[in-house]
């Protein structure tokens, strides 16, 4: 993982896979980042994809602020009739997220390939 996802800071790389889209979260998601992810993840929703992966694999840390951020972002896609799927949380983000229920609120998958191959 490099210094900067390592550190504070959040980063998030999009990118296509046929129609669909991948969002590699690298990091951590805190208050502080929030905004910033709920802003690019509008865009996301906007470009009318019909499955945007959040890949979590390298996201080292998440707040209570960005589980909530993921339920809104969750919420909005549903109205939107998009789906949301988290593929690749490590064993700690795993673990906030079954402790939470979020895993049952959210489809979530091992991997981009697992989420990418979904019906």
């Amino acid at each position: 993982m490099d210094p900067v996802a390592a550190g504070k800071a959040l980063r998030m790389e999009p990118r296509s896979e046929g129609k669909h889209r991948i969002v590699r979260l690298s990091g951590q998601l805190t208050e502080t980042e929030c905004s910033e992810f709920m802003e690019a993840m509008k865009r996301e929703l906007s470009g009318g994809a019909p499955r945007v992966i959040l890949d979590l694999d390298d996201l080292v840390y998440i707040s209570s602020a960005g589980l909530g951020a993921l339920v809104s972002v969750h919420q909005s896609f549903m109205d939107a009739r998009s789906r949301l799927i988290l593929a690749g949380t490590n064993p700690k983000v795993r673990k906030l997220l079954t402790l939470t229920s979020l895993d049952k609120l959210i489809q979530s998958t091992d991997s981009v390939e697992e989420a990418l191959a979904l019906p």
